[in-house]
Formats: C-alpha cells, structure tokens, sequence
C-alpha cells in the first residue's frame, strides 16, 4: 500500500501557481508560518484533574460542546466552546464536524474525510495537534480531558488526548507506528496556541511512513488560511519540523517508529497582530513571447493582496520598466475585500529593443511597508526574423497543400486561458487566400493532440518577398494547462510562407507542421532550419474555482494505478480539460474530456510514467477539480 515518503499529494490550492488560482475574501486568519516554532518543552499529564470529556467510543467520535473557560478569538471570531474529536483534532464553536471519522484517509475504500480536502464549512476553525485515525493505545484506557486554569487574562485551556494510537490500515497496508501515545492542545488567552507531546510508545510494527494533519484551519485550505507543521522525513527528530501556510503537498507531518518526538515537544504557534490598512505585491509575472525581432507587446500582471483587517479602495498599483525598455503605467483596484487577492494586468511595447529590463511593481506605503514593492528581471531574446518562402520544408510534402498547418509548442505554468495568437507572415500570397487558427493540447508524445480551437477562416495578410506582416487573432478563453500547441492552417491551397524566429538559446518548444491535418506530423526540429515560428500568444489567468463538492464525485480507479487508471466524472464534467502533471509541476499528458451527456469514464494509461504522485486536475467552465493519483 501507500507508505513511502511520495504517497501524499493534497488536493490542494499550492498545486496550482499563486497566479493563476482563484482569490476570495476570507476572516482574518491571523496565525502563519513565519510565527510558528517548534521549541523544547515540559508535558505535564492533566491526571485526574480538569474535566473528563465524553464520547460514544474512543474510534471515531465528536463529543458534545465543552467550555473553553474565556473567550478564545480565532480566525476573526470570538468563541467560548470547542467540539473535540477523538482523532486528534478540536472544532471550535459549538457545532460539531460533519463527520466523527475526520481524518485524511491513505487507502482506497476507507470512510475517512480529509480535514484539509473538505470545503465544508463544518470543518473549518480547527485546531490539530495530531489528527489521524486513532484508536485506543495499548497501555491504558483511552482518556479525553480539559481543564482550564490561571486568572483573567492568562488563563489557559488545555485539551488532553490520552493512550491513544494510530491505528493500522486493513490488508496489506501501512501498521501502526505506536503502541500508546497521548498529547495536549493548549489556547491561551492571549491567542497562542501550543502542542504539546509526550514521548510515544513504539509498536512491534515495521517501519512505515503515517501522514498525521498538524497545525491550524481556518475558514478553507487557501494559502494563509492554514498554519501547518512541516516534517518530510518521516524519521527526522520532531524539533527538525518546520511550518507553512499552504496545505500539504507531497508529504505532511510524516512520522514512523524511527523518530518518536521527545517528551515535552512543544509546537507553538503565536498571532500575528492584523493592520487595518495594509496590503501588499506579493508577485509578478511576464507572459507571452519576449522577442526583440517583432517588437510584439508584453503582458506583465502583479498579485496584489489585501493583507489589512479594512477594504482597499482606490489602490493605485504602478508598473515601471526599466532598462532596455522605459515604461510606466499606473492600474487602479476600485476595491479589494479583506484577505482577497487580485490580479492587475499592464502591457507594455519591447519597441525593439534587446537585453534586459527591470520591472519594478509598486503600491502606496501602508501599514507594512516592506511588502509593497516587488521586481523582476526580464530578459529580451536577441535574434533575427527569417522565413520559408517555398512549398517545401525539409524535403517534405508541400506546406502550401490545402490543409497544411504548422504549429508550434508553448508550456505553461500552472492553468491559463489562450486569448489572443498573433502569427507573423512573410512572403506573398494569393489574393483569396486564408488562414486558420488552431489551438491544440498537448498529447502524451509531446506532439500536437486534441483541438481545443479553430478559428473561423481569416484573409491572408498581403506580403512581399523580406517584408514580414503580423496580426492579432483574438481567441474565446481557451483553457491551457502545461503543454498546447498553437498551429495556422490554410483553408486552400496557398503559397503560405510563414515568419520564422531563430534564437539563441531557442525559447519556444518544439515546433511541427504536418500537410495531413494534425494526423502525420513532422519534426522540423529535426531538419536544417532548426528555428521557431514566431507566433505571440496571448494569455489570461484563470478563473475557474475549485469545486470540492463536485470532486466528491470523480472516482479513480485503481488508485494507486500500475499500467492505467478508470476516470469517473459527473455530468458537470463530461467535457473537461485534463491534465496531468508531475510533482515538479510538468504536465506528463493532457486531454479533452468528451464524455456523453450524463458524464461517464475515461481511460488514462500511465505504462510509461515513472513511479510517484501526480495530480490530474479538472476544468470545465467555473469549475475546477484536482485529484491525486499515485502510480506504482
């Protein structure tokens, strides 16, 4: 089963790129990475002190509301009660989780529901200081307790779960690691929150990686809605665990026999005191070809986000270039909510030139200063624009035959929308002639697959012999996802000589023309021209939104996969765009889903991908849907 270090791959919002991810306004969750520390401690067993909490049975169980003893304000609310379940965590207020079995689930056919997968406002405002599946330890009776103690405001409430255990997974599957182990969530009325751990008891198991949820929720997994403690190597001591405020990964808190934490462990985690009027750039991003061959436009975009407890209004948000490039411009945000997060666009002209520009993204000086400016340097390629004015290529069929296209290769980073293609032309035509656009995914050979897009017919720009002539095709929101090819058809027959871009190093991808309609393609990159067409495309960021209640409904199977895996969608579904991509972010394969109405399956061989996690992620319309897919 599942139990090496590369088994767990979260659903979750930091497998997409920061910029291209959905943003709305969330409470002010003021608990982060940069405030969290893992520190040497002393634990102090609450005995028979304090109050016990009880609970159906000591395996899957919520109890009833039980007294914090003050007012514990949490992820911008003011709360009195917390609801404690048995594996591991606590939900604060007075309604308990939408399941006893909270817990993130390692192997097919289980009933465990992921605190950090589920969207559902039942699991939100959670504290875990070691949430798994647990069942009774074997040294003792299960016990849950929690005592209050100290004086107004310095009071404590500390939370007790006591000789418990992981509990093993059925079959074949990974065994418990301990054999008893008991632990403490402490909320102090200052805000801090702690964990803190007694040694455990190891088991007589083998050695297996378990992946426990610790750290803080709170109202969703977005990145700085969470505050989670970090440990890759299952064997590492627990004072070498780190933290981060996205959700978990390719590992989570992994822990083993191996590395038992030392008795007093303390996680710590201390608010951060929210300005009312803060906001920040936290990134910027070029898209689009940079070339100083065509003097094509450049698109810049800067994730600004509103880090302050007020709304922004009238936020002024400048770019300015320079170096080989000068350019300013200024973008106004009309409002951005609290904790929400927008993307600002500029254009700007390369005008020609080449080397390499600064850009320089800036905000009015707030509440926090340090995080209103953010730069990037950008390279402008140098090269020369040459072009193919004759029927051939390489010796191959004629590029001029009625439905030749050529077409070459871009990658993206994360999801991405085509909006705009603007292809460069060079030599004459006919006085009839025209063109297509075509917008491809990219199949797992790393050839041109699917069509996502073909343009209506366009008239062929005229041109001369030396004389290169460029348009801009405006393009519906294709949806892209890694690999995509773009590729210009002709409709008749036509002397289509097309502009070429030749690089050093070359930038684009590989580029293909094929005189069969996208069924033979041939290599250019193989022949003496070894150059680029010098197309210029366009994109937007994406907007769709990851829909948890509909990825309830997607099925994979077998998961883990060994030569292809069944994917089952809903109608919501049945004409998505699928990708799948690689821990490092590469997408391995990309397809267009086109199911029947009332949704259905799909086939997805993996034979040829080494072992590990990947992600297959989902997008049709609004809807986003990210799964993980191990393959073995």
């Amino acid at each position: 089963m599942l139990t090496n270090l590369q088994t767990r791959l979260k659903k979750a919002s930091r497998l997409l790129p920061v910029a291209l991810l959905p943003f709305a306004a969330h409470a002010q969750f003021n608990y982060g990475a940069a405030n969290a520390v893992t520190v040497a401690g002393t634990y102090t067993d609450l005995g028979t002190g304090g109050t016990a909490i009880a609970t159906t049975n000591p395996d899957d169980a919520n109890s009833a509301a039980q007294p914090i003893g003050f007012t514990f304000n949490y992820n911008g609310t003011a709360f009195t009660q917390f609801i404690l379940n048995t594996n591991g965590l606590i939900k604060l207020g007075s309604v308990a989780p939408s399941t006893a079995a909270l817990y993130y689930e390692n192997f097919a056919g289980g009933v465990g529901i992921d605190p950090l997968s589920s969207a559902a406002a039942a699991e939100t405002n959670l504290i875990m200081p070691f949430n798994f599946d647990l069942e009774e330890g074997i040294s003792g009776t299960a016990d849950f307790r929690v005592q209050t103690t100290g004086t107004a405001p310095n009071r404590v409430c500390t939370i007790q779960w006591k000789n418990v255990k992981d509990k093993s997974e059925p079959g074949a599957g990974a065994p418990a690691q301990y054999s008893n182990f008991s632990f403490q969530a402490k909320l102090y009325e200052s805000g801090n929150i702690e964990f803190v751990y007694n040694t455990a008891l190891a088991s007589a198991n083998a050695t297996a990686t378990r992946f426990p949820n610790v750290g803080l929720k709170g109202s969703s997994t977005a990145t700085n809605q969470v505050a989670l403690a970090l440990k890759g190597v299952p064997s590492d001591p627990w004072s070498a665990t780190t933290f981060i405020s996205q959700n978990y990964g390719t590992s989570a808190h992994n822990i083993n026999k191996a590395g038992l934490p030392d008795a007093g462990r303390t996680y710590r985690f201390v608010p951060t005191v929210q300005l009312s009027n803060d906001a920040a750039v936290t990134a910027i991003y070029t898209l689009g070809t940079v070339s100083s061959a065509y003097g094509s436009p450049v698109t810049a975009q800067a994730l600004v986000t509103n880090t302050g407890s007020a709304a922004q209004t009238n936020l002024a948000v400048t770019l300015a270039v320079s170096g080989a490039t000068t350019y300013t411009n200024t973008q106004t945000v009309a409002t951005l909510a609290p904790g929400a997060s927008t993307m600002v666009t500029f254009t700007y002209p390369v005008a020609g030139t080449t080397g390499t520009n600064t850009l320089t993204v800036t905000i009015p000086a707030d509440g926090l200063a340090s995080n209103n400016t953010q730069t990037f340097t950008q390279t402008i390629s140098t090269g020369t624009l040459s072009y193919v004015s004759g029927t051939t290529i390489n010796g191959g069929a004629g590029v001029g035959a009625a439905g030749s296209v050529l077409a070459v290769g871009y990658r993206t980073v994360g999801a991405a929308a085509v909006t705009s293609v603007s292809p460069s032309f060079a030599g004459t035509t006919t006085a009839t002639a025209t063109y297509q656009v075509l917008v491809y995914s990219a199949a797992a050979n790393g050839q041109p697959g699917t069509v996502l897009y073909t343009s209506p017919a366009r008239p062929r720009p005229a041109g001369a012999a030396n004389v290169v002539t460029t348009e801009t095709v405006a393009i519906p929101n294709i949806a892209v996802n890694g690999g995509f090819f773009v590729g210009l058809k002709t409709v008749a027959a036509d002397n289509l000589s097309v502009a070429y871009q030749t690089e050093v190093p070359l930038r684009s991808g590989t580029f293909f023309y094929t005189t069969t309609n996208g069924t033979t393609w041939i290599d250019i990159n193989t022949s003496t021209l070894n150059s680029r067409l010098a197309v210029n495309v366009g994109l937007s960021t994406f907007t769709a939104v990851r829909n948890e209640a509909l990825a309830a409904t997607v099925n994979l199977y077998p998961n883990p996969a060994h030569q292809s895996f069944q994917l089952t969608v809903p109608t919501g579904l049945r004409a998505a765009s699928a990708t799948l991509s690689n821990t490092l972010g590469q997408v391995v394969q990309s397809r267009q889903l086109n199911l029947p109405a009332a949704g259905g399956t799909a086939d997805f061989n993996v034979s040829s991908l080494a072992p590990g996690v990947y992600t297959l992620t989902l997008k049709s319309g609004a809807d986003l849907v990210v799964k993980r897919v191990v393959v073995e």
